[in-house]
């Protein structure tokens, strides 16, 4: 279970990785868009400065790919403010890597997985959280299926419920919260 000294550890390995990619690469960046012609545009910038350009194919999926990492790496960033309330409301939260993680649907080796209570909540990218930085606090563990951590059959919409409950205040069974609002 974290402590504050150990989650101000995390939060700074996190603002590290954050004043290293800059405002740009956490910034809005729009989505390609697609004509019933197969023409793909992007339009960057605002105001006077938007400008709207033909892309290839693979340049809409490389903008694709810079939005959704520069999203996930934001929601990261922002989800630490609620766990740092977890944890002043003495929620258990831990962050552990798994040697192997049956059931999810992507390659999440090498990624670290944020834990409240027994629920895998949010897992953070190798490239958003370096393990060399925070390596004495993340746990390592063989599998997803230990009895400490294992997953609830809850999805995001009971998860928030719990998250923002726990945040709150202290005494809920966080669990219950979001198995209840799955």
């Amino acid at each position: 279970m974290l402590n504050k000294k150990d989650f101000s550890k995390i939060a700074t390995a996190a603002l590290s990785v954050v004043a290293t990619r800059g405002a740009d690469y956490y910034g809005w960046m729009n989505a390609p868009k697609a004509d019933v012609d197969g023409k793909i545009t992007h339009t960057s910038g605002f105001g006077d400065e938007e400008k709207t350009v033909e892309v290839s194919g693979a340049q809409a999926l490389e903008t694709m790919t810079q939005k959704l990492d520069g999203a996930y790496g934001e929601r990261f960033v922002m989800s630490l403010g609620t766990i740092t309330a977890l944890i002043a409301n003495g929620y258990s939260v831990r962050f552990v890597q798994f040697r192997s993680e049956p059931g999810v649907p992507f390659n999440a080796s090498g990624w670290t997985v944020i834990v409240v209570e027994t629920m895998p909540i949010f897992h953070i990218s190798p490239d958003d959280l370096r393990l060399v930085d925070v390596e004495e606090i993340v746990e390592v563990l063989d599998d997803n299926s230990t009895n400490d951590v294992c997953w609830k059959q809850t999805n995001k919409v009971g998860e928030f419920a719990a998250l923002l409950a726990g945040a709150t205040q202290s005494g809920f069974d966080l669990v219950e919260i979001a198995k209840s609002n799955s």
